[in-house]
């Protein structure tokens, strides 16, 4: 028996990332953070809770010192960090080194996610790119249904990730027009 845990095979050890494969990497991490704490990927997206002195006509709202911080505050504050631990445990040495220098989970994933998806330039090129091998997908010759189903299935897992959505309607047209 492995002393490893297989991919997969773990409610408590995030995915492992080594650079390939991002958009199957990213659905399942968002998953696993969510499934971690339901209040963590909202730290990933938005970014870390800072506790603050409520404003006054007089003054200002200024960052709270942490010994004042209230039991509540302070589990906020640890999402941050507990989502960072979970990102950068889920990394290969090569993708650690590209976040090492990241404070926060925002930070970390949005870096991961313009190295691997690219600027919002980069993304519509791939979206492009991504529609017109979707508007062009035939059945090869020597392929059975479910290896064309499969490579289609790909194709639009990719162009969902970068925001591009295809109905069930528009699928299984394309997929009865391809046989």
């Amino acid at each position: 028996m492995s002393k490893f845990v297989p991919e997969g095979g773990s409610l408590i050890r995030p995915p492992y990332f080594d650079g390939t494969d991002y958009y199957y990497w990213k659905g399942k991490m968002r998953l696993f953070l969510i499934s971690q704490d339901s209040h963590m990927w909202p730290v990933v997206e938005s970014g870390n809770f800072v506790p603050m002195t409520t404003a006054t006509t007089t003054s200002p709202s200024v960052v709270k010192p942490q010994a004042k911080w209230l039991k509540e505050e302070n589990e906020k504050v640890l999402l941050n960090y507990k989502a960072q631990l979970f990102l950068t445990c889920a990394l290969s040495r090569e993708e650690y080194d590209r976040v090492e220098e990241c404070t926060t989970a925002k930070e970390i994933w949005e870096a991961l996610k313009i190295h691997h998806e690219g600027t919002s330039h980069v993304k519509e090129e791939r979206i492009d790119m991504g529609v017109k091998k979707f508007e062009t997908f035939e059945m090869k010759e020597s392929e059975t249904i479910d290896e064309m189903f499969a490579r289609l299935t790909i194709i639009v897992n990719e162009l969902c990730s970068l925001g591009k959505i295809y109905t069930t309607h528009e699928r299984v047209r394309k997929i009865l027009r391809s046989l």
